[in-house]
């Protein structure tokens, strides 16, 4: 007897066609082709992540104002200002932290006066700059608060 080798014809889930295993994509977990031949794989492949590019680029809303986006000049310097302000919070509580820590760690007075010190005439130039910085922007509008 001769061998006889039966080719098994598979059909494309994307494109209809009956086609040999070969035109299709082998998984690796079950041994069996895939549902799509490797043609059309390749084809949704490609569209996916053009498709998911675009809308990861254009489709992303941003929670917070941005600044360089905002058209009103009153509004763009109020947000200038209340960043500055958050920056400056946030400094401010890091040098306390390391204030503290160091406090707790020097065993004699005389290095915590001299810390002290340092840590007064940095916060004679923080204020220092701080003035320059509302200087070039100008007085800082008063904000009417509603009852």
């Amino acid at each position: 007897m001769k061998n006889s080798e039966v080719q098994t014809l598979f059909v494309c889930g994307c494109c209809k066609r009956s086609l040999p295993a070969s035109a299709f994509y082998i998984n690796k977990k079950t041994g069996l082709p895939g549902n799509y031949c490797k043609e059309c794989r390749k084809t949704v492949s490609r569209n996916h992540r053009k498709n998911e590019k675009r809308s990861l680029a254009y489709d992303r809303e941003s929670n917070y104002p941005v600044i360089t986006s905002t058209e009103d000049p009153t509004l763009r310097r109020e947000l200038i200002l209340h960043a500055l302000e958050t920056v400056a919070a946030s400094i401010e509580r890091k040098r306390r932290k390391v204030r503290e820590s160091a406090f707790e760690y020097e065993p004699d007075a005389e290095s915590r006066s001299g810390s002290a010190f340092e840590s007064g005439s940095e916060l004679k130039s923080e204020l220092e700059l701080q003035l320059q910085l509302q200087s070039k922007s100008g007085p800082k509008p008063e904000l009417e608060l509603a009852d």
